[in-house]
């Protein structure tokens, strides 16, 4: 296999039952101050995850570290997609903004889009740099997904012309856009209004029910009730791990009870 005419060391062949994600004995330390202590994790393909922990819990670290943003002190990380396994821990820097570029989506709290582009350029870039089909085909999708999102009609504005929503939407789309074995999303709804979160949430719980490995670092209960499992970590630990099941809008009063109560033996 390779990453963009990279080759990528040691991987192996993908099976059924291999997780979108595993992490081993993953360590991190900034100065010697350790973050993350041999924590070891695996999400199933397909599985919408929430991370949740106080501040300093080692949230982002974790997110960073599984998505190969950042590379952990010790330990080792595999992601699985339609090309095999790959360990990230293994992969020098190039390979690993390759694998980001074509396996990895994410959606951050500041969508961080080109001034210099209109919402669509921003949104079919990646899949021009990724070249893994015609360009008229990554601007058919782009305009699908845009469609999906509801903002096809902004396709030519410029990022100062639309709304905060709108952008985060834009942001969703531009994840999506080489149809990623897992999106990242580290506190997707933290800059938005009450109604426009929810409008988002909706938004990622389609993208989840397509069939995407989502995980979202949040400190908000409400995001973390749609998920179908939710961490929470504390001191660099994963202290609760609790299953959920399937977003039923019927359950979600009970939903957010259970993740509250999680947070309160924390003391979150």
């Amino acid at each position: 296999m390779s990453i963009s005419g990279v080759s990528v060391r040691s991987p192996r062949s993908r099976t059924t039952t291999d997780p979108a994600l595993r992490a081993t004995g993953l360590t991190k330390a900034y100065q010697r101050a350790p973050v993350l202590d041999g924590l070891d994790l695996e999400i199933p393909a397909g599985q919408f995850v929430a991370i949740m922990g106080p501040s300093g819990s080692g949230k982002s670290t974790l997110l960073h570290c599984l998505s190969g943003m950042d590379r952990p002190t010790g330990g080792t990380v595999e992601l699985a997609h339609s090309g095999g396994v790959v360990n990230l821990t293994a992969l020098r820097e190039k390979q690993l903004a390759d694998l980001r570029l074509e396996h990895m989506g994410f959606v951050f709290q500041q969508p961080h889009l080109l001034a210099t582009l209109c919402l669509l350029d921003n949104i079919v870039l990646p899949g021009f740099l990724a070249g893994k089909r015609p360009r008229n085909e990554v601007v058919e999708r782009a305009e699908s997904l845009m469609r999906t999102m509801g903002i096809a009609d902004q396709a030519r504005n410029d990022i100062t012309e639309v709304s905060g929503g709108q952008l985060q939407r834009a942001g969703i789309c531009r994840a999506l856009i080489n149809e990623p074995a897992v999106v990242f999303a580290d506190e997707p709804t933290g800059a938005l209004n009450s109604s426009t979160a929810v409008q988002i949430l909706d938004l990622l719980g389609q993208i989840h029910a397509a069939g995407t490995t989502l995980v979202v670092v949040t400190h908000d209960a409400h995001v973390a009730a749609r998920a179908s499992r939710v961490l929470v970590l504390v001191d660099g630990a994963i202290e609760e791990d609790i299953a959920l099941g399937v977003y039923e809008e019927s359950r979600a009063a009970e939903r957010l009870d259970e993740v509250s109560r999680a947070l309160q033996r924390q003391a979150v």
